[in-house]
């Protein structure tokens, strides 16, 4: 990775664990709406933005009230991230991180926290679509053309 592309991904990183923690009561539990997940945006425009987008989220997962979401919830984010770097259906891209975190977040709700798993996970889906899916289809297309020669 060249210099350059380090510097890009370690401010990505610092603006995850910033936003994840700046709007803490969003950001954990049930009813998230991770504000810091608009970041995911950056993986459709370039796929070299996903280093920088798993390591925030690991680094804010750290200061969860479930410590487990270190491992499952960035495994959640790394595994959605992935899998955005292989669409190329822009839509399809806007909706893996709801797709991906819903039921996985979901179960890490319902066997670490006793909440139900049906509700935990539409409520995970429903803040990713808030957080990646509408800012998306807003301002992926003027992001790209912004970001294009990073």
């Amino acid at each position: 990775m060249k210099t350059k592309d380090l510097t890009i991904n370690a401010l990505i990183a610092a603006i995850y664990v910033a936003l994840t923690l700046a709007f803490e009561p969003l950001s954990f539990g049930p009813l998230q709406v991770r504000i810091s997940e608009i970041l995911m945006l950056l993986i459709l425009v370039d796929k070299k933005f996903a280093f920088g987008v798993v390591i925030g989220c690991f680094i804010a997962n750290l200061y969860s009230p479930f410590i487990y979401d270190a491992i499952i919830g960035t495994s959640a984010t790394a595994l959605a991230a992935f899998l955005m770097t292989k669409t190329e259906n822009k839509y399809l891209g806007l909706l893996l991180p709801a797709i991906v975190n819903g039921p996985i977040i979901g179960a890490q709700l319902y066997f670490f926290a006793d909440l139900p798993f049906f509700l935990s996970s539409i409520q995970v889906f429903l803040g990713e679509i808030i957080a990646v899916f509408v800012p998306g289809i807003l301002f992926l297309d003027r992001l790209r053309h912004v970001l294009r020669n990073l």
